[in-house]
């Protein structure tokens, strides 16, 4: 108590100013409208920054969710799109199930693990035979075409990236239809060459490159890339042909494994002429 009663005479005048202070600032917000107004505003807008932050924050955390979610939603609204199905009837283009069969189904799947800096490069999808993913199976991103299943277990699957030598994805150029085949010839993971096509054919720069539908692991008309660059091979009757993929494979995160509902059908038509080739 003795100490008490000593620090309140040590420290009276300090703590009577203290006091006169308060008591002002208290009169002058209260008595004075504009200095009132901003300190309310200026706590109301520090409230509001905190408040964005906080949910700016949330979204992060909750954006893959998202994404997967939309990815889901995209593969059941590609069901919907004319260009996924055959005709049973030629003579008709009006959409209906009792005249069109589903030629091929999405099933979306993200990417867990990915290479992209050596000769043969591979990724993994968290999506393997139980959500019905087979070996051979096209997959395309949001961009075009990224590659073919190669292995499978019931969980995952091991996808053959476009960054690929021994990938061969026949492909045709948009305007002239020329077809060849694209191979990764290099270390880079934004470029792919198209061999095969005779330089007696005018390819334009920046041309689009689509897939030419043989195989079956895609459909006719998924998109590669641009043609970024051409020149005659000496010696050759052939352009060396650079195209620039439209997906970057550095940053492939979100796929769509391509069904072929009339796979085997093909696979069997054209194994019967295996022999004659």
């Amino acid at each position: 108590m003795r100490k008490l009663i000593a620090f309140f005479r040590r420290f009276r005048v300090f703590l009577v100013f203290i006091m006169l202070q308060l008591f002002a600032l208290g009169s002058y917000f209260s008595l004075v409208q504009y200095p009132r107004t901003k300190f309310f505003n200026t706590s109301n807008e520090l409230s509001g920054t905190l408040l964005e932050w906080e949910r700016e924050i949330t979204k992060y955390f909750y954006l893959d969710e998202a994404n997967r979610e939309v990815i889901a939603e995209n593969a059941a609204l590609s069901r919907r799109i004319p260009k996924n199905y055959i005709s049973v009837d030629s003579k008709t283009a009006i959409i209906d199930d009792t005249i069109h069969h589903l030629a091929y189904e999405k099933l979306p799947a993200t990417v867990i693990n990915s290479t992209y800096q050596h000769k043969n490069n591979f990724f993994t999808i968290d999506a393997g035979s139980l959500k019905g993913v087979e070996k051979k199976m096209g997959v395309v991103s949001s961009e075009g075409a990224v590659g073919i299943v190669y292995d499978v277990s019931d969980h995952y699957a091991v996808v053959k990236s476009m960054l690929t030598k021994t990938i061969n994805i026949s492909a045709f150029v948009k305007g002239s239809n020329a077809h060849g085949l694209i191979k990764y010839l290099e270390h880079d993971p934004r470029r792919v060459k198209l061999t095969g096509i005779s330089n007696d054919i005018r390819i334009k720069k920046g041309a689009r490159i689509f897939t030419r539908g043989s195989g079956g692991y895609f459909p006719q008309g998924i998109l590669i890339g641009k043609v970024e660059d051409k020149e005659a091979i000496e010696g050759k009757p052939l352009w060396d042909i650079t195209v620039r993929l439209e997906q970057d494979m550095r940053k492939l995160r979100y796929v769509y494994v391509l069904k072929n509902i009339h796979q085997k059908e093909l696979e069997e038509l054209e194994g019967q002429y295996e022999d004659l080739q």
